[in-house]
């Protein structure tokens, strides 16, 4: 969630979606990261999130001949995942789940000699492992449920929020939605306190409407998407967001609009916030409010010539804002007609992922 200078003013000719080098970029990520990526080595469970859900919305999961030529296995992928699963010990309730990458400790297989300081499993990855498992057709056969729920129910700290793992880290609303999430998928809300999780929302509300990762804080895009993300999955966006919270929330969204999204107030542009904002303002039923002609162009000029997106015009693509570019494209695709040459699967925002897995699970708006 950097803040860069834009390269370059917007092109407001059309740019035609480039289909096959978006499809290009995100088997190549998948079957094998690039060198840079090795910082991220203990998160390559999201990294395999945004790849497997890219080629989801471009269609690639339903078409088997192409998935051979781009070299993709399903199971294969599908092992991998299982391999980053933790079983759960009994001293160890709470490490149960999964981990982001080998990096952390042995297989599946192995991990009884491995030593718990590190192997453990991660509140974000146990989201985007069941979300992934389920967009490539697994049945959940080898899911460990019971250690998933046990370890959720022992991460939620006394203010409400959720750690992200349970020997000492960083907490916030990210995983407070990651959480809510993970509960919704396994229907099961056994392990969250939702009255204290709701009450930490209200606390990270600030004076401008907009919502912070923590109380005090800078509102920011990202954590006002989790935060209204979490209470749709709660069933609790009414009953918490007033009339008066709710002007002050949308004035906050629309006012972030540039030509593209900022995060922030007086930050450049950036294309995640296209789908972080422009979600938020969707889970509230008035995306409608945004230019979404300029926000598209804006998304389009960060199409590189070597498939993916970029943050900003100019830059490289990278796996985050080249999926949350994509997923904001799906969203917006009945508000601006000519960009329907994307023809891309239908977006659930609430859970991050295609409508069509979404509804694997249970009934959700939108």
């Amino acid at each position: 969630m950097d803040d860069e200078k834009s390269g370059s003013a917007v092109n407001d000719e059309h740019v035609e979606f480039d289909r096959y080098r978006h499809i290009q970029y995100f088997a190549y990520c998948v079957r094998q990261l690039p060198g840079s990526y090795s910082k991220l080595d203990t998160n390559r469970l999201t990294l395999a999130h945004f790849g497997v859900h890219a080629l989801d919305m471009l269609g690639v999961w339903e078409d088997e001949a192409m998935q051979t030529s781009l070299g993709l296995e399903k199971k294969a992928i599908i092992d991998w995942i299982y391999a980053m699963q933790v079983p759960a010990k009994k001293e160890h309730p709470s490490q149960a789940g999964f981990k982001g990458g080998s990096f952390l400790g042995g297989s599946f297989e192995d991990t009884a000699d491995q030593p718990w300081q590190y192997n453990h499993g991660h509140i974000a990855m146990n989201y985007t492992a069941l979300a992934t498992l389920r967009t490539l057709g697994d049945d959940w056969s080898r899911l460990d449920r019971k250690g998933i729920l046990e370890a959720l129910k022992g991460l939620q700290l006394t203010d409400g929020s959720f750690a992200s793992i349970s020997v000492g880290s960083e907490h916030d609303m990210r995983f407070l939605y990651c959480a809510c999430c993970i509960s919704h998928m396994l229907n099961d809300w056994s392990c969250i306190d939702i009255d204290k999780a709701i009450s930490y929302i209200r606390s990270c509300r600030g004076f401008d409407g907009a919502i912070a990762l923590l109380p005090g804080q800078e509102s920011h895009g990202g954590s006002t998407f989790c935060a209204v993300a979490s209470l749709v999955l709660m069933k609790a966006v009414d009953k918490v967001i007033d009339r008066e919270w709710r002007r002050d929330l949308l004035r906050w969204c629309v006012n972030r609009q540039v030509c593209g999204m900022q995060g922030r107030p007086n930050k450049n542009e950036d294309t995640c916030y296209s789908y972080w904002i422009g979600g938020t303002l969707r889970l509230l039923d008035n995306d409608q409010l945004l230019d979404h002609t300029a926000l598209q162009s804006f998304v389009m000029n960060c199409q590189t010539q070597m498939g993916g997106f970029s943050k900003l015009i100019g830059a490289y693509p990278d796996m985050l804002h080249a999926y949350y570019s994509l997923a904001y494209l799906s969203l917006s695709q009945t508000h601006a007609k000519d960009r329907g040459d994307a023809n891309l699967k239908d977006v659930n925002c609430t859970l991050g992922i295609c409508k069509a897995t979404a509804e694997h699970f249970f009934p959700l708006y939108p």
